[in-house]
């Protein structure tokens, strides 16, 4: 008897919406380059992407900011509003992303902004995109004033959220435990990716836990959460 094999995950479709030919040609082959991605279509300009990207076998597309024929924003939210899980990277040279700005945190979790300044090669940029294509991410190098907050918090997954909430009110991790019902090293865990993905410096915990709240309390109003006290251990 044979032993049985697993059937590896269904790699996730991608296209690629991109003016310039040499940085297309280059996500192309990152793309085809990682086991856990594959080319559904590939366009340069607006036009072409609505026409010629088999959208319905799409789950993330990477998509230029500028591009002959419109802003690639807006590409994005068109395809977004007929297929509400796609996830959407934008590739750009601006630094500060005021486009994405006017989105709520629950959108923002759909998308990512990657500099083209930061792509290193294709290995590095495959990993790149398929970071992007299973959760939010923002370039480290970007600043964004006004949005800088919300687009770190929207990065974070729903749990690391709730536990983010929690750590502003004060509780400790035990207590986070206890009400989420988690091991303590399950915050523990949690907390340190919570650390990675705000791009907060190592640091002792109590810092980073301070660090971590300012970023909240930017996003969210200190109204919007309960008023209800918990006492930490």
């Amino acid at each position: 008897m044979q032993p049985s094999t697993a059937s590896p995950p269904p790699s996730v479709g991608v296209a690629v919406v991109e003016d310039s030919a040499m940085l297309r040609e280059l996500i192309e082959e990152a793309i085809e380059g990682h086991p856990g991605l594959h080319l559904t279509g590939s366009a340069r300009t607006m036009r072409e992407a609505v026409s010629q990207i088999p959208w319905r076998s799409t789950q993330f597309a990477t998509i230029d900011l500028q591009l002959p024929d419109g802003v690639g924003m807006e590409l994005a939210q068109r395809v977004r509003a007929s297929y509400p899980a796609m996830r959407v990277a934008i590739l750009s040279d601006h630094r500060r992303p005021s486009l994405l700005d006017m989105l709520d945190s629950d959108e923002l979790r759909f998308w990512s902004y990657i500099l083209k300044s930061s792509i290193d090669g294709r290995r590095q940029l495959g990993e790149l995109l398929a970071l992007a294509a299973t959760t939010a991410y923002i370039d480290p190098r970007v600043i964004s004033a006004a949005g800088e907050a919300e687009l770190l918090i929207a990065s974070l997954t729903d749990q690391q959220r709730e536990i983010l909430s929690l750590v502003v009110r004060g509780l400790s991790n035990s207590a986070i435990a206890r009400q989420m019902s988690l091991a303590d090293k399950s915050v523990e865990y949690h907390l340190r990716q919570i650390y990675v993905r705000l791009g907060l410096p190592k640091d002792t915990d109590a810092n980073q836990r301070v660090s971590a709240t300012v970023l909240y309390l930017q996003r969210f109003s200190p109204d919007a959460e309960s008023s209800s006290s918990e006492t930490t251990d």
